[in-house]
């Protein structure tokens, strides 16, 4: 079994990743830095960088999506995490996954009034 490369490492992978035009690519990036960065504050400014709009739309769904697994994971997220998922609950593209991700926070993180941080 061969070990995973140094953290740094796999930032810097993930970073490069989240550039790239292969959307396939771009996604499983999200995905991996999402799930073993240890660090949440760092994930969270990933995803909502993820958000801008020249963002492929479907990477920013799946940042969206993303923030609800943060909540589930660490158990706590920023405030600005549930601002910008409140602001997106109105958005045709993504209000849906927004609405998911904020039901995740509550239940994984206990939401009360603006937000529970970590």
């Amino acid at each position: 079994m061969t070990e995973d490369p140094p953290l740094d490492q796999r930032r810097a992978e993930w970073a490069e990743d989240l550039t790239n035009s292969d959307v396939a690519v771009s996604t499983r990036a999200l995905l991996a830095l999402t799930y073993e960065d240890p660090d949440r504050r760092r994930v969270e400014q990933i995803l909502l960088d993820c958000l801008r709009p020249a963002v492929d739309p479907q990477l920013r769904a799946l940042a969206v999506t993303c923030m609800g697994h943060v909540g589930r994971l660490h158990g706590a997220v920023s405030p600005d995490i549930v601002t910008r998922l409140r602001g997106l609950l109105s958005d045709p593209a993504l209000g849906g996954r927004a609405e998911d991700a904020l039901d995740d926070i509550a239940s994984f993180v206990g939401l009360k009034g603006d937000a529970e941080p970590g």
